[in-house]
């Protein structure tokens, strides 16, 4: 080729460079490749559908996208092709991708391989260099692209851990299944500094709905982000037959698999796990702790997270939560010092625990419960059946009418109740998590996050809280009924009367 030749190529791809910089959807369907579901191994063009073109123009436009969406609408793959253009025509560029586990990070870095691996006219691999054309590596950690100028871009994906992302400046985060990510909320504060810049820095998430999840919140709150919805029927092959096929196999779960609208996905098979839960019911104003009660602490300990609830217990009965800790990152010791000092020397009755806590180390030959121990915390073990524990703690929630039988007052409560504002993670987490849609009597185990400050308080039912002194004449089996100015006798269903 001659050198007016090799000038004239030149200029060419810079020109369709140009073009592929401005045009993100005529970049992607003419030089992105995806792989074949259907046939392994095979490479396939990335021929867009409206939807997916509606997606990556609303990706192109908006710092903060927010995508909700069916299972299986390639949405990922176009997500890594904005990464591939951002890489490729901003040199310099950094783009972190954030996924569930390791496994499925490496699934990101590899799919990446496989765009970078097709865009012949704009790259060669590092180990065949070719003049006038970046080249690109894939590394165990990630890919690059390595310019003539120097400047290096970089894509690198990981799987979502706090302060995953603390230490990085980038041009785009993507959070993959987002709703599914553990530690949700303390990855988001670490990670948004990283593209929070007034020049620039974009965030992509996608996921399925998870209810009671940070995605869920982010999603229906007005905070910035641009809402996309992407509904089963964005892939044009999909027809009614299809959907009344699926709906056979899935059920219910189709709501949350493959939903039609918003609505749907917001909906959720099994519904709330407490439903009983009512802000006018449960929660009370602060109010002096009395001097006669019994004070337990609840805790639910591993080292993503440490959820504990202060719970007293009155001479009537009633159970006020008053304080929590809920705290990831932890050891044991660690973990200990916090309870002791949050503690503040108040007299503990029990401090209750779940018995994996006293599981013993093969090397150390202590538990965790010796090391609490050693510490000043000296928990007592209480039962971790879950069915028995979640119906303890909904007798202990169930909402009835209270009426002091000497001066006629009532009012709607429950026998555990909430003090405002003392245990706001407790209470989000207990009104967000919802039923196992493959268990009902169990409450779902995903988004694991929302399952450690309920598992704590079931644990505070578990061990059989007991006031001081039961006064004469107190019923604690009771619900809303009608009003009655009798005083029961014995163990009835109705209204619960103080001396």
């Amino acid at each position: 080729m001659t050198r007016s030749e090799r000038a004239l190529l030149g200029a060419a791809r810079a020109a369709e460079a140009r073009h592929c910089r401005a045009h993100p959807a005529y970049f992607v369907e003419n030089y992105c490749r995806l792989e074949d579901r259907d046939t392994p191994g095979l490479y396939i063009p990335f021929r867009l559908w409206p939807a997916q073109r509606a997606a990556l123009a609303a990706f192109a436009e908006h710092r903060l996208t927010i995508a909700l969406k069916a299972r299986q609408l390639g949405l990922t793959w176009l997500a890594l092709c904005c990464a591939v253009h951002q890489m490729l025509f901003f040199p310099g560029a950094t783009v972190i991708a954030l996924s569930r586990t390791e496994m499925e990070a490496g699934e990101l870095n590899r799919r990446v391989g496989v765009i970078l691996g097709g865009l012949h006219v704009f790259l060669t691999p590092e180990r065949r260099p070719e003049p006038g054309k970046a080249r690109f590596k894939r590394t165990a950690l990630g890919c690059e692209i390595l310019f003539d100028s120097g400047l290096v871009s970089s894509f690198r994906a990981m799987p979502s851990a706090p302060g995953a992302v603390r230490s990085f400046t980038a041009s785009l985060l993507i959070l993959d299944e987002w709703a599914y990510q553990q530690a949700a909320r303390e990855i988001w504060v670490s990670a948004y500094p990283a593209v929070n810049r007034p020049t620039g820095g974009r965030v992509i998430g996608l996921s399925t709905m998870a209810r009671g999840t940070l995605f869920e919140e982010l999603y229906t709150g007005d905070n910035g982000f641009y809402k996309l919805f992407l509904p089963w029927s964005a892939d044009p092959r999909r027809d009614q037959g299809w959907y009344e096929e699926t709906r056979a196999q899935l059920g219910d779960l189709i709501l949350q698999e493959y939903p039609a609208t918003v609505e749907e996905a917001l909906s959720s098979p099994g519904g709330a796990f407490f439903p009983e839960l009512k802000e006018m019911v449960h929660v009370k104003e602060p109010e002096a702790i009395p001097a006669d009660c019994r004070r337990y602490v609840a805790l639910d300990y591993g080292l993503d997270m440490l959820a504990a609830c202060w719970v007293y217990v009155d001479h009537q009965g009633f159970e006020r939560v008053y304080r929590e800790v809920y705290q990831p990152g932890l050891i044991v010791s660690e973990a200990a010092r916090l309870l002791l000092r949050e503690n503040g020397g108040e007299p503990v009755y029990q401090w209750l625990a779940p018995p994996d806590l006293w599981n013993r180390n093969r090397d150390t030959g202590k538990s965790t419960a010796d090391i609490f121990r050693e510490h000043g915390v000296p928990l007592t073990r209480v039962s971790n059946d879950r069915h028995q524990g979640w119906l303890d703690l909904k007798e202990h929630l169930r909402p009835f009418f209270w009426q002091d039988e000497q001066t006629g007052e009532g009012r709607p409560t429950a026998q555990l109740t909430f003090e405002r504002g003392a245990a706001p993670e407790t209470w989000r987490c207990l009104r967000a998590i919802q039923k196992d849609p493959r268990d009902p009597r169990d409450a779902a185990r995903e988004p694991h996050e929302l399952t450690h400050a309920p598992d704590a308080l079931r644990y505070f039912a578990a061990g059989r809280p007991r006031p001081r002194a039961t006064p004469e004449g107190m019923v604690l089996e009771c619900s809303f009924a009608a009003p009655r100015r009798d005083k029961p006798k014995g163990p009835s269903r109705g209204y619960i009367y103080g001396r």
